[in-house]
């Protein structure tokens, strides 16, 4: 006997009485706390989700010594402190938040056209000092071939 066949002495379901599923229903209707139970369940779960989102967003926020992703004011004007006051066109710029300015680490491109040994070099090194809203006043130092400076450190 395979496990689809039916036996022989298969007897039909019993039949549904319908007073039955009346009395289901009506317990259902007069229970007013079934919305209640709902919002206690799902209150500390919404609960949970708002505050680990909380913690999430406190827990990614920069702090001092962390690279970020500054404003486009910010970069702009690293890229145009460079080009004008040392003629280096800067191609990868990190920054660094620190305590009341921002440190950035600019590589530039070398010129090994020109004989000048600062233009050979490679790195410079970018403190900008807040000074308003959208609007830093820049530092800068070229770096030589090895050093690599902590971030926020001084010049």
């Amino acid at each position: 006997m395979g496990l689809l066949d039916q036996t022989e002495n298969a007897s039909d379901p019993m039949p549904i009485d319908p007073n039955d599923k009346s009395r289901l229903f009506q317990t259902v209707s007069r229970s007013p706390s079934s919305s209640r139970n709902y919002l206690k369940t799902l209150l500390p779960i919404v609960g949970l989700v708002i505050i680990s989102g909380i913690a999430y967003f406190y827990f990614t926020i920069p702090g001092i010594g962390d690279s970020f992703r500054p404003q486009t004011e910010l970069d702009l004007g690293v890229r145009y402190h460079l080009l004008e006051k040392h003629g280096r066109v800067a191609t990868d710029i990190t920054f660094y938040k620190c305590d009341g300015f921002s440190w950035a680490l600019a590589d530039v491109e070398k010129r090994p056209d020109i004989p000048s040994p600062v233009l050979q070099l490679g790195t410079y090194v970018v403190k900008a000092v807040p000074n308003g809203a959208n609007s830093w006043d820049f530092t800068s130092r070229p770096l030589e071939a090895g050093d690599r400076p902590a971030p926020c450190s001084e010049f």
